[in-house]
């Protein structure tokens, strides 16, 4: 028996579908420009962080639901980003995967990065 294997783009389309989404309707909620949603959907490429929660934010679902079927993934993260995100570990005394995997799991705005 085969496992289908969804990919980011896949599952966003799908609660798109669940919920009579469009493109447009999902733009406008989550920030995200719809060319960057298109190249999403399409597989050209998987979205940054801020991107990935602003898009789970927008839908009511956790982040960890639209990644990709792996065991593991990779997020292009600046180096803005990462460095804020080390400091916050360090500020709180959390290791960095745990403070990283909060906001996969909670979002980014319960951990205080953007509202």
């Amino acid at each position: 028996m085969s496992t289908v294997v969804l990919g980011t783009g896949d599952k966003i389309m799908n609660i798109m579908k669940d919920m009579d989404m469009g493109i447009p309707g999902l733009a406008s909620l989550s920030g995200v420009h719809e060319n960057t949603l298109l190249n999403i959907m399409a597989g050209i490429c998987e979205p940054d962080i801020t991107t990935l929660c602003r898009v789970a934010d927008a839908l009511g679902v956790c982040v960890r639901e639209l990644c990709p079927d792996e065991e593991q993934y990779t997020l292009t993260v600046g180096k803005n980003t990462l460095a804020k995100l080390i400091v916050i570990s360090e500020i709180n005394g959390v290791e960095l995967n745990d403070l990283i995997a909060s906001i996969l799991e909670k979002g980014i705005e319960e951990n205080g990065f953007y509202g």
